[in-house]
């Protein structure tokens, strides 16, 4: 009978665990989803300063065409390249 009672207890505390560690995991998949909804917002912000920026790179372009430098449209092209290459990097890594 008390080989029973000893099982019957040791259930009872694996179950206890069981549930502790079932309320630890609620909490990070909650913590989790705090964290993913921030970056999603971070990731719309991102976006849209993309396309601000998108839009102020065609109207420099044009802006300089116009003026018809060819050396400072190279030039002007190469630093926005490089800035559009630093935002798609970090829309990148707000993806992950």
């Amino acid at each position: 009978m008390t080989d029973i009672i000893s099982k019957l207890d040791q259930l009872e505390k694996k179950i206890q665990k069981l549930i502790e560690q079932n309320f630890e995991y609620k909490q990070k998949i909650a913590n989790f989803e705090e964290i993913l909804k921030n970056n999603v917002a971070q990731l719309e912000t991102c976006k849209e300063e993309n396309l601000t920026l998108k839009d102020k790179i065609g109207q420099q372009e044009a802006g300089r065409a116009f003026a018809g430098n060819n050396t400072d449209n190279e030039e002007a092209k190469q630093k926005i390249e490089g800035l559009i290459k630093e935002i798609n990097y970090c829309i990148a890594a707000l993806k992950e």
